[in-house]
């Protein structure tokens, strides 16, 4: 696997300029697809301009000053996902990573109680030793006893301890967000559910 990445070849959700310096970070593999991470590095210098070079990136990730998920990370390649939860401590501002109406991964503003949610979707399920684990869209896997949840549906769990809080069916009359395909960052309500 290359560790290495062209602005050329950089995922068509990273808002980039294409020209200029050849390489940009490129992120360690993590729980989504590419197109649907970024490293934290891009994010400091790129989207929330707390950067300018990566020497500056791992200074602010050495000093704690970044959170992901209430988490601390220790590489500036770490895969940030589509929904995760960004911290600076320093300044008390959290950050939502959401797909924008035009296909673009960028940081949305949220409020404190909004930082302890997260909305991820159901896109897997297994039986283990009689128990039932349910694999969410970030790579996080679930074990319940009982459920009624089935693939495609959406749990709003809390952050950081992964407690499930509400269940979001996928149905007629749910709102959606598209998150891949040619309507990616569009919103609507489910009108019917194709064979």
């Amino acid at each position: 696997m290359k560790r290495h990445l062209k602005r050329l070849n950089a995922p068509k959700t990273w808002k980039v300029q294409r020209k200029g310096i050849t390489f940009i970070t490129k992120s360690n593999p993590g729980g989504m697809s590419k197109g649907l991470t970024m490293p934290v590095s891009n994010l400091l210098k790129y989207e929330l301009g707390l950067a300018t070079n990566t020497k500056e990136v791992k200074n602010i990730i050495n000093n704690g000053e970044i959170l992901i998920n209430y988490k601390k990370i220790s590489d500036y390649r770490y895969p940030v996902c589509f929904s995760d939860i960004i911290t600076i401590p320093k300044t008390n501002d959290n950050y939502r990573l959401i797909i924008d109406s035009d296909g673009i991964l960028k940081p949305l503003a949220i409020s404190k109680e909004d930082s302890k949610l997260k909305v991820l979707k159901i896109i897997g399920k297994n039986h283990i030793k009689g128990k039932t684990q349910l694999n969410l869209m970030n790579g996080l896997n679930i074990l319940f006893e009982k459920h009624h949840y089935k693939i495609g549906d959406s749990l709003i769990i809390t952050v950081p301890d992964n407690i499930v809080k509400e269940h979001i069916s996928l149905e007629k009359g749910a709102l959606v967000l598209l998150y891949k395909g040619k309507h990616i960052g569009k919103t609507g309500i489910l009108q019917d559910i194709g064979q």
